[in-house]
């Protein structure tokens, strides 16, 4: 069965996939950038001209880009004998 659980807020163009004890400030020295400057640093220097955002940050979680900046995105769940199989972020 497929359940639209509702959108997210895009304001910076990018989406976190991932545990979110990993991106609140009292975790800041496991987390990838310390502060929103740092990690976007980090961001530039992973990317690759041409190719979209997507990385995966030693299992602390994943960041994609939308494709298309800022917005609202519907989310989807695939559930399967009441439990959450898979999760959809639809960008486009």
């Amino acid at each position: 069965m497929e359940k639209h659980l509702g959108h997210i807020s895009v304001d910076a163009g990018l989406c976190w996939i991932g545990d979110p004890c990993y991106v609140l400030p009292n975790d800041a020295d496991k987390n990838p950038g310390h502060d929103w400057p740092e990690f976007c640093n980090t961001l530039e220097k992973l990317d690759k001209p041409g190719e979209p955002t997507a990385h995966n940050f030693k299992g602390l979680g994943v960041c994609v880009g939308t494709g298309y900046g800022d917005g609202s995105y519907p989310v989807t769940a695939t559930i399967k004998d009441g439990r959450v199989m898979s999760v959809t972020v639809k960008f486009g």
